[in-house]
Parts: C-alpha cells; structure tokens; sequence
C-alpha cells in the first residue's frame, strides 16, 4: 500500500458535490480528511489517501475531472 497527502481546493460551485463520497465508493482507496476549512465560497481540505498507486492515481485523476484543484503536500511528485 502507498499512501499520498495532497491538498485539495473546491471552487465556490462544487463546495457541496459530494466528490470524495464518490472516490471511495468508485476506487480501491481509504482516504483520511486531516483538515478542513469550507465555507460558501471555497473548501480546502487536507487529506491522504491510501491504496495501490495505479489507484491512488486513478483516484486523483477523477477528482481532478471534476473541477477541484489537486497539490501534493510536503514536496510529494507525480508522474504520468
């Protein structure tokens, strides 16, 4: 298993789309919210996700697909 922290920003429109529910009903991945901060206009959320990295990777790309800001936290790189 590998395991990745990533920052995650939701536009003011996605604030209340249910995005991470979807990840874990969709991918093969346990994902841990850290932190939290949302209010009407932004969420921006600290979270590691676990899982195989064919996975983990698939998991992120569906995120990013649907609008929300993906960053690695502590300097982690992704390739393609």
């Amino acid at each position: 298993m590998n395991m990745v922290r990533l920052q995650l920003i939701y536009p003011e429109e996605l604030v209340k789309e249910p995005i991470l529910c979807m990840v874990c009903k969709n991918f093969d991945v346990v994902l841990n919210i850290r932190t939290a901060r949302v209010t009407q206009d932004t969420g921006i959320l600290s979270v590691e996700i676990d899982g195989e990295s064919e996975d983990i990777e698939k998991a992120i790309k569906f995120i990013e697909e649907r609008g929300v800001q993906v960053q690695p936290i502590e300097g982690q790189i992704f390739t393609e």
